[in-house]
């Protein structure tokens, strides 16, 4: 019996040593399952469908391309209405120039004239009066081109906004029927 004792306490002092470095050990990690990739499927359509679908992305082309058009003349109409604002702001400044010599001369002459320095001066201030209407001419020409440049621009604008819309509207369409 004295061999019985003895290895009883030693059993339970290595059975406690190995569950207790059971323990303290990092665990073993589970088993990674790996998932087949989901496939989804298109579902399958008829020829009717195809071609129904076919049409549909079609039109959304169309439209995109409308909506660039737009874009494209929007843009090329903003362009063409700042040069005509340019122009006319030239036109502008030119005819006031005109119009401030014109005036800046008349009011240089000498009021005592002999008869015909009176005839001579009435001559070259109704060549100045006539150079003057040229100025006032060259800036009502270029109000009016103004005017007409920024309606330009702002149609521009317009359809270059409006043709952005459409485009944003056919690529979401098209991305919805995507999906």
């Amino acid at each position: 019996m004295k061999n019985h004792t003895v290895i009883i306490p030693n059993l339970s002092i290595a059975s406690l040593a190995l569950l207790l470095s059971g323990c303290a050990s990092e665990p073993i990690p589970a088993p990674v399952v790996v998932a087949a990739p989901v496939v989804v499927q298109a579902p399958v359509l008829s020829g009717e469908q195809m071609i129904n679908e076919s049409k549909r992305l079609a039109s959304l082309g169309d439209r995109w391309k409308k909506g660039k058009d737009l874009v494209d003349r929007g843009t090329a109409l903003v362009r063409d209405g700042n040069n005509k604002i340019d122009e006319s702001n030239r036109m502008i400044q030119e005819g006031q120039q005109i119009q401030n010599e014109s005036t800046a001369t008349v009011q240089a002459a000498t009021p005592a004239l002999s008869g015909e320095q009176m005839i001579s001066e009435s001559q070259r201030l109704a060549s100045l009066g006539d150079r003057w209407k040229k100025g006032k001419d060259l800036i009502d020409r270029g109000t009016i081109l103004t005017r007409e440049g920024q309606n330009k621009v702002d149609e521009g604008n317009r359809m270059v906004q409006e043709g952005e819309q459409i485009q944003h509207e056919s690529e979401e369409s098209s991305n919805a029927i995507k999906k």
